[in-house]
């Protein structure tokens, strides 16, 4: 019995590469959906980091700024975490749960990063802002 669950392990962990690499517009399984949201999520991390980088560069020479915006950084992403585990824990009887996680923090991330964007990089007058304005793909 050990050895069949050993070997069901070894076998998803080695399709593993083969999922996150397979089209998302067609994942079907729990496993297939998961590994794309995953792979969503990473991307809108590496954005959000841009921006964050954005800001703190932009305010560079004002370090009280720049440590604002690490702490409030820090702390959204205590928010983050503390939430979208609500939502876990809200779906934890059902395999939608992981799904359901990752989306929350997808939108989270989104909006944090448009929050960057309009606090940090935007002017308040007709100046172009210094990056281009998020997209918000969520509902």
């Amino acid at each position: 019995m050990m050895l069949k669950r050993m070997l069901a392990l070894l076998s998803l962990l080695l399709s593993f590469p083969v999922i996150a690499e397979s089209d998302c517009a067609s994942a079907f399984t729990t496993l297939e959906i998961n590994a794309c949201l995953n792979e969503e999520l990473q991307d809108k991390k590496d954005i959000m980091q841009q921006y964050l980088a954005a800001a703190k560069q932009r305010y560079s020479d004002e370090t009280k700024v720049v440590t604002a915006i690490e702490a409030g950084q820090s702390a959204w992403e205590a928010y983050k975490t503390s939430h979208c585990d609500s939502i876990y824990t809200l779906w934890m009887d059902g395999t939608i749960r992981g799904a359901m996680t990752l989306s929350c923090q997808i939108n989270l991330t989104e909006a944090r990063t448009h929050e960057l964007w309009s606090s940090y990089l935007t002017y308040m007058d007709s100046t172009p802002a210094i990056m281009p304005e998020p997209e918000l793909t969520y509902e």
